[in-house]
């Protein structure tokens, strides 16, 4: 299900499948290219920017690599209509039976031996889910019965998704006429924002709408020194062919002095409404979950970064100059991997140093491989109860530090360099790739190889 959104946020074609638990469309830099485009999780190769709380079907943790593509166009083909290997053209195809299911037992933490289906991913989410189910039709109770504002709104955020739903459903019409009723009387900016993004995941081309009520200029009134509202702004007047209403709303965006869509502190607002004997099982599984609804549903200030700083634009002057100070607020405020990532995609563009960007690129890498190497998740065994505590840990330090905090703070932990760490992320993205393409060529029929 690709979700394409056209209502008062603009374009935002963010997408997740809770039954894969693969996030989809993430903007990522190119590593040789310095370019920016969409990914979809689906690709057999994996490589991602952010921390992705899920595993394919041979239980790795998934990662979306990055395709070749201009900065200023966003590519929201799926990646299986993009894959590198050959494709095997229809009369070719060799037809074969159904291979028949073959189940094993998997350690589930406080459960034992779990049954499922033999290296399908998908059973054994399915599993953990079922075995979470009552506790998360608890905790969302709690959290829309909640005094605290932000709790209540996370709530209307996470209903349905994290008590059962196999894909990501837009908000229903009593959703989002409770979320805008609460956003309507707050000068809180990340309840506004909570609501914004659960009418975004609806589109509200439909004028009778109830989310017709917010709007981001709204947002940029009660979070003045935000880039994130700034940003969407800024896409919405270039959807309009506005280019002085865009040129004006991205200057107000390159002279902030934060930059925060609020969504990785969904599960943060969340955390203290959580059942008091909730298990480190459900603790941790309710943390993958809202990590996923959150990448889905999360505003596009992102792509509309990358957009105005494309190569081109970057040209001009002043376009250059606003450019180098939102790199700058990205790479020392950004709260998590991607934007630490695009901020270095547009320091390559806006000209900073070799030896800068080197450094910087360097350090993502080391971040990435202490996500890759199993620090934050166990790739066999990832409901065990050793799993599922070094994954609540890491949640805790994340929502005490953020990610790109709690991932440094790993990375400190670990006794390694950077550049040694970097050099592992280096070999460790070969060997997937080598795999990929092994994997890639070995499922072709004899006759089309």
């Amino acid at each position: 299900m690709h979700r394409r959104n056209d209502g008062i946020l603009g374009d935002s074609h963010n997408r997740i499948d809770h039954e894969s638990g693969y996030h989809a469309s993430r903007l990522l830099e190119d590593e040789k290219q310095g370019t920016l485009a969409t990914y979809d999780a689906e690709d057999p190769v994996c490589l991602c920017s952010r921390i992705v709380d899920r595993r394919d079907s041979g239980g790795r943790l998934c990662f979306t690599q990055a395709p070749e593509g201009p900065a200023s166009r966003i590519d929201a083909t799926p990646m299986s209509m993009r894959a590198t290997s050959p494709r095997v053209s229809a009369p070719n195809r060799i037809r074969t039976s159904p291979t028949p299911k073959i189940s094993e037992t998997v350690a589930v933490c406080g459960y034992g031996d779990v049954p499922v289906e033999k290296g399908d991913a998908v059973s054994l989410f399915r599993a953990v889910r079922s075995l979470t189910k009552g506790a998360a039709t608890s905790w969302v109770s709690n959290l829309q019965n909640s005094d605290d504002l932000r709790a209540r709104m996370a709530g209307l955020l996470l209903e349905d998704r994290v008590t059962g739903g196999e894909a990501l459903q837009p908000a229903s019409e009593r959703t989002q006429n409770e979320a805008v009723q609460l956003a309507a009387g707050t000068r809180d900016p990340a309840v506004y924002a909570m609501a914004l993004a659960i009418c975004d995941s609806t589109g509200t081309a439909d004028a009778a709408s109830p989310c017709r009520r917010l709007s981001i200029q709204q947002w940029t009134q009660l979070d003045p020194d935000n880039a994130a509202p700034w940003l969407l702004l800024a896409g919405r007047a270039l959807a309009n062919h506005d280019s002085s209403a865009e040129a004006e709303a991205f200057s107000h965006a390159a002279g902030a002095h934060r930059i925060d869509s609020y969504s990785d502190s969904v599960f943060a607002f969340a955390e203290p409404e959580l059942p008091a004997d909730v298990t480190p099982l459900a603790r941790a599984y309710f943390a993958t979950e809202v990590n996923g609804v959150t990448m889905a549903t999360e505003l596009s200030q992102i792509t509309i970064a990358g957009q105005y700083c494309s190569s081109e634009h970057v040209k001009d002057s002043s376009v250059r100059q606003q450019c180098d100070s939102l790199a700058e607020l990205l790479v020392s405020e950004g709260n998590n991997l991607l934007d630490l990532g695009l901020g270095t995609a547009i320091g390559a563009r806006v000209g900073w140093s070799a030896s800068r960007l080197n450094s910087l690129r360097l350090e993502r890498h080391a971040l990435m491989e202490m996500v890759m190497q199993g620090g934050v998740l166990d790739s066999s065994e990832p409901w065990s109860c050793e799993a599922v505590g070094r994954a609540d840990a890491y949640t805790m330090q994340r929502m005490r530090l953020g990610e790109l905090g709690a991932l440094r703070e790993l990375l400190e932990h670990s006794g390694e360099s950077i550049d040694a760490m970097a050099e592992k992320y280096t070999q460790h993205m070969d060997s997937i790739r080598d795999a990929a393409l092994r994997q890639a060529q070995e499922s072709q029929p004899p006759m089309s190889r």
